[in-house]
């Protein structure tokens, strides 16, 4: 039985490497890639350690043996950079890898103790799980396990309206798939938590035998259906979408957003933008971006573009004979091509001949 599970340990570290390779291959320039990537071979490295532990192998070089640590904090980071680049429309900005700092301040930590107190990263896993003190790494990787746990939870609290309060039907599987990644995250931060501090070596072997095989389990469901993704993902995205706006009072919203289009008419506003719009309604862009979207099936653009040339229409009739451009720029357009090419998508016609066919009416 510890044969093969000692075999297992070691199919799971070489899985997830080649799992990480074929998502470099088959998934380059594809959302989330890299992260994924990442997620795979850190993955596969902590397996790795457990089977080291597990066989009683030893790194001749010290701070190799505590290369674990970085890993625990590269995980969660990773995890949730690939969540957010499969659920979001739009690429992670790179402004916000802020979330692998951790993993950059573990290493310096670790190089740093290599040159100056070399003796603190002479204890070996095996060591500490025979029942020697607790290491300044090992501590180093329980609050790496906390922080892991506190992300996950922080994700759920995050994507709380998809997961209970989900308006899009169509998205179920979808949101399942995601509540298990989440939670099986925590799960699995969890046991490595308790068996760190408890000295638990099948805990260890346990988790990462868990691990793989849920990996395995992933892989044969999509390869099963290949399509399984593609079916989900715009379900559960449109869902991401709508769930940042679920905690507005939309039907208050939608009244002063009418109060300030066609009472205020601020549509007039040559710089009107999403942000300034969204400052003036009490709430983020995207949260107003995503109303938009999602309640009034347009984008801001179109709607500032429908609400201009209503007016224009209406000045036209009133005065077939008015200088077309200079009604451009009442109403909040800034060139002339613009005006044209918004007039012309709602239209169907250019403003000069809207313009004719009002004064052969008249």
């Amino acid at each position: 039985m510890w044969e093969f599970f000692g075999s297992w340990l070691q199919f799971g570290a070489w899985y997830h490497f080649i799992l990480g390779i074929g998502i470099l291959v088959k998934e380059k320039g594809s959302k989330g890639f890299p992260f994924a990537m990442i997620a795979a071979f850190s993955g596969g490295i902590l397996i790795l350690y457990a089977y080291r532990l597990f066989a009683g192998l030893e790194f001749e070089t010290p701070i190799l043996n505590q290369g674990y640590v970085p890993i625990i904090y590269l995980i969660p980071g990773s995890m949730q950079y690939t969540i957010e680049q499969f659920l979001s429309t739009e690429p992670v900005p790179l402004k916000k890898l802020y979330r692998l700092y951790p993993t950059f301040l573990v290493i310096l930590f670790l190089l740093t103790l290599e040159w100056f107190a070399p003796n603190t990263l002479s204890q070996t896993m095996n060591q500490s799980f025979a029942g020697a003190p607790m290491s300044l790494p090992e501590i180093t990787s329980i609050f790496g396990c906390l922080y892991w746990i506190g992300i996950f939870l922080g994700m759920i609290y995050q994507y709380r309206n998809i997961l209970y309060n989900n308006p899009n039907k169509e998205a179920k599987l979808g949101v399942q798939i995601l509540g298990m990644i989440l939670k099986g995250n925590i799960t699995f931060a969890g046991f490595i938590l308790l068996s760190t501090i408890l000295r638990w070596h099948s805990g260890i072997y346990f988790t990462a035998g868990l691990a793989t095989l849920m990996a395995v389990i992933a892989f044969i469901g999509t390869e099963i259906n290949h399509e399984l993704f593609k079916d989900i993902l715009p379900g559960l995205r449109q869902s991401y979408r709508t769930s940042r706006i679920l905690n507005l009072d939309l039907e208050k919203l939608q009244k002063e957003l009418d109060y300030l289009l066609k009472v205020e008419c601020v549509y007039r506003e040559e710089d009107l933008s999403l942000a300034s719009l969204s400052e003036k309604l009490g709430i983020k862009d995207y949260q107003l971006s995503e109303y938009i979207n999602a309640f009034l099936g347009m984008n801001f653009n179109r709607l500032l573009n429908e609400y201009r040339i209503a007016e224009v229409c209406r000045l036209i009739e009133k005065e077939p004979k008015a200088n077309l451009l200079s009604l451009a720029y009442q109403v909040g357009f800034n060139s002339k091509a613009n005006f044209n090419l918004a007039f012309k998508s709602l239209k169907k016609k250019s403003p000069s001949e809207y313009a004719k066919s009002m004064r052969k009416g008249q």
